[in-house]
């Protein structure tokens, strides 16, 4: 009943996280394919940050024209000018603001740290992608956002950039997502393929909170403001083990409801694939298939095309541009 998509096969840490959030879910963005017929402005906003970071990392910290040009450009081609007042504080006037803080707060990076460069055609180690396998038949995608050495040992390791806003950045639970997040284990799975183990440290996630005051004070006057963190969340090997064994897990348990989802019908009273999950519902300002969960015991029966509000598109990783595409082996 539901056309196979060549998506179906290909998964990486995001849709793991997916199906880790609500199985149910999974099914409904990823086998079906719907999506909020909406701009998806956090996750553009994201992605043109990636670039004006990408930049710093290559030509330096000192060039912010440069760097938010790389910004502007892929922003403006999806967000006019009538837009910013909507998306308030993530806006180019407010990634200006960050890139100079950035350029302050951080601007020994480049005299301490040495952005790598792929030894097979010396482009420099930013926005990597690929597949990396897990066992001896199957792959996780990957997409990394850069690969550096410390140069006071020598050591390898990974800035991953994330945008968020500045009231959430400050919390405890904003470090702590990130310890035992999958992506951070693929990215390290991916380091340690490229390099001896013993010369890895990880990843560390480099936050930046954006904020607009609209009344400001004497401390602060209303304008834009960015907080900046870093948090080093490098995994020991044991720790790699225990990511190893959980993924291995997930994609068993993803196949599974495959093969049941196979033997499902319209008729069937409930779907007995893809499971809900009860505590997802209210995660990430709750999830925009929640009505459907109440109203559908079956979701066969309506699943033909999206519903109003939706519209259908697959998720692909290797569909990604990116600077460097890699095939990673064990090492």
């Amino acid at each position: 009943m539901i056309p196979e998509h060549p998506s179906h096969q290909i998964l990486d840490s995001s849709k793991l996280d997916d199906y880790l959030t609500c199985p149910r879910r999974f099914f409904f963005c990823h086998v079906l394919g719907w999506r909020l017929d909406q701009p998806a402005h956090d996750l553009y906003f994201g992605t043109c940050w990636h670039c004006a970071r990408e930049w710093q990392l290559i030509h330096g910290y000192e060039d912010l024209e440069g760097a938010y040009h790389a910004f502007i450009v892929p922003y403006r081609e999806q967000f006019d000018e009538e837009s910013d007042e909507l998306y308030r504080p993530k806006t180019p006037d407010a990634v200006w603001q960050a890139l100079a803080n950035f350029s302050i707060t951080y601007y020994r990076d480049l005299d301490e740290n040495k952005l790598l460069r792929n030894p097979e055609t010396n482009e420099p180690f930013t926005e990597i992608s690929g597949i990396v396998p897990i066992d001896d038949k199957r792959v996780l995608h990957f997409r990394m956002d850069s690969l550096l050495q410390r140069k006071s040992d020598g050591k390898i390791f990974s800035w991953d950039h994330k945008t968020t806003k500045a009231s959430y950045i400050s919390y405890p639970t904003w470090d702590k997502q990130f310890y035992l997040s999958l992506q951070n284990g693929t990215y390290t799975h991916c380091m340690f393929c490229l390099f001896p183990v013993e010369q890895v440290l990880g990843v560390e996630f480099c936050g930046c909170g954006f904020e607009y005051l609209s009344r400001g004070s004497a401390a602060r006057p209303a304008g834009y403001y960015s907080t900046l963190r870093r948090v080093p969340a490098w995994k020991t090997p044991d720790q790699m083990n225990v990511w190893l064994w959980t993924v291995l897990n997930l994609l068993q348990d993803i196949d599974r409801d495959f093969d049941r989802l196979s033997d499902c019908k319209e008729d069937d009273d409930i779907l007995m694939a893809f499971q809900i999950n009860p505590g997802g519902c209210t995660k990430y300002r709750g999830c925009e298939f929640h009505d459907y969960c109440m109203a559908w015991p079956n979701p066969l029966r309506q699943c033909q095309e999206a519903p109003l509000g939706f519209r259908t598109e697959f998720w692909n990783p290797a569909d990604m541009d990116s600077r460097n595409k890699m095939r990673l082996t064990w090492k």
